[in-house]
């Protein structure tokens, strides 16, 4: 494997208006009024209704919860590892949710005088007009963009680096790429296993004997692991290879209105898939560190 090659770093950065303020005179109130100091606490209005970011909202989490699934860990400066071989597909997901973003900040705009309106009702002698940035400077206060730059490796440093130990720096830089491989390596083997227990423990009965609510979510967040696992599989992991297709050969295929009280019902699919749950379970614990629950060496 050559990661320069096969992997690149990505980092996502999303701003957003916050729609709150500080009121420093509210708060000088209420302190007065509790006969408490003013240092005691802080009044922030809420500018506008909670609903008129209710869509960028939703667009922001969905940018965040898709550049995770879409990456592996890598440090904790933000960046993330994204193979080759996902590139297409992350990029083709994260475009669209820019310009979903894009759609929602023009509506959100369009708005904001409608939702000033109501906040001038709803915040009565608390509401100031200054407070509020005019529609211009919104379009710079909303926006979202990733950032693609290269893997570096242990030469990438050396050449900076003028010293008599370069050979034990440089084993230090491989040592700690390594690592960082086999924390992202295993971070897939966590996926798929915290995804097959989920299964597991809802295909259980409750004190009556009653099936547990099973949602479709349970199996479509399997199967879009069981699509994503193998792009990002930058070892070429057998193991997890395998695992992975077994994952989806035995519990992503199936219905999820056969695994719950309904008009397609299969008592028998059920129970197939709850032993074959529980089996691969028992099967993903071993990649898990048994006290903290962290990912043990998995490649």
């Amino acid at each position: 494997m050559n990661l320069s090659h096969d992997a690149m770093l990505v980092g996502l950065r999303i701003t957003a208006w916050s729609g709150r303020q500080y009121d420093r005179k509210a708060s000088t109130h209420v302190a007065v009024h509790h006969e408490a100091s003013v240092s005691a606490g802080r009044y922030n209005k809420c500018l506008l209704p909670r609903a008129a970011f209710a869509a960028l909202t939703a667009t922001m989490s969905a940018a965040r919860s898709t550049h995770y699934a879409q990456t592996l860990p890598w440090d904790d400066q933000g960046s993330r590892l994204l193979t080759v071989a996902n590139y297409e597909r992350y990029a083709e997901l994260m475009d669209g949710l820019r310009e979903r973003m894009v759609r929602e900040r023009a509506r959100f705009i369009e708005d904001y005088d409608d939702n000033i309106d109501r906040a001038r009702l709803e915040l009565g002698q608390l509401f100031r007009i200054e407070d509020y940035p005019s529609k211009e400077d919104l379009h710079g206060k909303f926006g979202m963009r990733y950032r693609i730059i290269p893997v570096p490796d242990a030469d990438h440093f050396m050449a900076k680096l003028a010293s008599d130990d370069t050979d034990r720096v440089k084993r230090d830089i491989e040592s700690q790429i390594e690592e960082r491989l086999h924390n992202a390596v295993g971070d897939l083997y966590r996926r798929l296993g915290e995804a097959v227990e989920r299964v597991s423990e809802r295909l259980r009965e409750d004190d009556e004997g009653k099936p547990l609510v099973f949602r479709d979510s349970m199996i479509g967040n399997i199967r879009e692991l069981v699509d994503i696992v193998p792009r990002l599989n930058i070892f070429g992991d057998e193991t997890l290879a395998q695992l992975c297709g077994q994952v989806k050969e035995k519990i992503a295929g199936v219905e999820p209105d056969a695994l719950r009280p309904s008009k397609s019902f299969d008592p028998v699919a059920r129970a197939s898939v709850k032993r074959e749950a529980d089996a691969l379970k028992e099967r993903f614990a071993g990649y898990f560190a048994p006290a903290a629950g962290n990912l043990a060496e998995a490649a």
